[in-house]
């Protein structure tokens, strides 16, 4: 077994200069190129709603967003709900969900 392993590690340290040979003086950024239309294929882009209708969510937070980032502001609460889960460390330290 040890024969087998030691033939091994010999051979893979043999064929590792051959096989890492490349220009390294490339940037690694320099992938590959595909055109729009091909890269539209499988992504697309996400539409947007109503500006309107956006803005109005940018000024207000949702009940639950403002429970958070008050939970997140008192410490204790905050570790706590890393432990156990918001909800319950909001209950317990506010005294309602």
């Amino acid at each position: 077994m040890r024969s087998i392993l030691m033939l091994f590690l010999i051979t893979l340290v043999l064929t590792a200069p051959c096989c890492c040979e490349g220009d390294t003086t490339r940037p690694l950024d320099d992938g590959v190129k595909i055109t729009r239309e091909s890269a539209n294929a499988f992504m697309r882009r996400q539409k947007r709603s109503y500006p309107y209708y956006e803005r109005y969510y940018e000024m207000f937070k949702t009940p639950l967003e403002m429970k958070q980032e008050r939970c997140e502001h008192y410490a204790p609460c905050d570790y706590y709900a890393e432990r156990v889960g918001f909800h319950t460390a909001y209950a317990y330290y506010f005294g309602h969900a």
